[in-house]
């Protein structure tokens, strides 16, 4: 029979290795153009979704599978918009937890310059009609580009590995402009934006249902002088 100790020693490590199974998978998010790379992704329960912002002013939406360019309206994610300089990448990133293998459709809510209208999508675990070609589709026929009023659904870090704060600021503006952006903090400065402080805790949520994050002092940012997109 096991003493207590071992049968703890056994569960920690079955808790390690089961950790260490689920994956993080990188999206590359404008660095491109109007693109997410890879953007026909394959996932686990349990694996993560981070994405990457690089020039000029990109966010990540879970989309409506029946309409382009639209939210889902069950759960889903909203990472906001990500201002960033040209040929760096936001020191930031938006990681989501996978619950599930649901087909899940994202998308770019930049408007100027209609990022998802032109094709700046991305699905994971595609299957039946649910496919990353018949979204671009539905996208091309998109009067506009919807992007919820707040940032929900995941969580809001430094990359991982890194050890700096996992606080960072974030707008829910389209026109939000790195105007004297601290480079360490993405934080926005003389643009006149009023911007959102994400505080970084761990979430999942997927097709079906989202937990979210808790995002003290929201408010939705005004027009920037300049915009990045």
């Amino acid at each position: 029979m096991m003493s207590p100790l071992s049968k703890a020693l056994l569960l920690a490590s079955l808790a390690v290795q089961a950790s260490s199974a689920y994956s993080t998978i990188k999206v590359v998010v404008g660095k491109t153009g109007l693109t997410f790379v890879p953007n026909n992704i394959t996932a686990a329960v349990g694996d993560v979704l981070e994405f990457h912002f690089w020039a000029k002013n990109h966010s990540v939406v879970q989309g409506l599978w029946s309409d382009g360019c639209q939210p889902t309206t069950r759960g889903g994610f909203f990472s906001g918009f990500f201002p960033t300089p040209a040929g760096v990448a936001n020191p930031k990133v938006f990681r989501v937890t996978l619950n599930d293998t649901d087909p899940l459709v994202f998308y770019c809510a930049q408007n100027t310059g209609s990022h998802c209208k032109n094709g700046m999508v991305g699905v994971v675990n595609p299957s039946g009609s649910n496919t990353l070609e018949a979204y671009l589709a539905k996208a091309q026929t998109a009067t506009t580009a919807v992007a919820p009023p707040t940032v929900f659904g995941g969580v809001v870090l430094a990359p991982e590995g890194d050890t700096s704060t996992a606080t960072t600021t974030v707008s829910v503006s389209e026109s939000a402009a790195p105007t004297g952006t601290s480079a360490a903090t993405g934080t926005s400065g003389s643009s006149g934006t009023t911007s959102t402080s994400a505080s970084a805790s761990p979430t999942r949520t997927n097709g079906a249902a989202a937990l979210g994050v808790s995002f003290a002092g929201l408010a939705v940012a005004g027009a920037a002088a300049v915009v990045f997109v």
